[in-house]
């Protein structure tokens, strides 16, 4: 039998707002359509066994319009700790540039809130072991080394070779989580077509040639 914490929690969702105009395209619909194979590297594995837990979140568009909704009302952190805030917000800011703005970290804080207990210990670690490295390699945390530090980190995590066996593992776990938090986000999907009352069928790919995409 499967542990009860394992088990994901739900984000409850909010009475629907006013109605939008009648030639709006809601992020809601624009964010079904990038589902459905429509840009930005989004290929949801047909074994729900092989899906990252960020597909299951952008496979409710309703659930992600909540959160990010949250995300923009908070605060400060619900699940991560300051220090892990601010590590998730330099990392995602270094893969995917435009992240801050975006405000991918509150919106995967909120995420990871009510995420089962195994995608939360994958997450933190992954974190740490960033961390890490930049404490092995140069004696200070993530967030205390050089940008330019930080990218040889980030090109060595993603790549077969890295020094520590475990991250690739950790960078591509990171970067499923930034990416699609981004993408999701206004910010993203403006940049992929949606304007609010056009969304463009075929999206483009990447634009930007050092992120994004690891």
């Amino acid at each position: 039998m499967s542990n009860d914490r394992d088990r994901p929690k739900t984000i409850p969702l909010r009475p629907a707002a006013a109605e939008a105009p009648a030639n709006a395209v809601p992020r809601r619909v624009a964010l079904q359509a990038l589902l459905s194979g429509a840009g930005a590297g989004f290929v949801v594995p047909a074994s729900a066994e092989a899906q990252h837990p960020m597909y299951r979140h952008l496979s409710s568009p309703a659930v992600i319009e909540q959160a990010q909704k949250a995300a923009a009302a908070a605060s400060g952190p619900e699940f991560l700790d300051p220090h892990q805030a601010k590590t998730l917000e330099a990392l995602a800011e270094a893969i995917v540039p435009g992240s801050t703005a975006a405000k991918v970290t509150p919106f995967l804080d909120r995420l990871l809130a009510v995420e089962s207990d195994k995608h939360q210990r994958a997450f933190l670690a992954a974190l740490g072991a960033f961390d890490m490295a930049a404490v092995t390699k140069h004696g200070k945390p993530w967030i205390a080394i050089a940008a330019s530090d930080q990218d040889a980190l980030l090109r060595d995590a993603s790549t077969a070779v890295a020094t520590i066996s475990t991250m690739p593992g950790h960078f591509e776990n990171l970067k499923e989580w930034i990416v699609g938090a981004y993408y999701s986000s206004e910010i993203g999907m403006r940049e992929l077509g949606w304007t609010g009352n056009v969304f463009h069928q075929e999206l483009p790919g990447c634009a930007h040639p050092d992120g994004h995409q690891g």
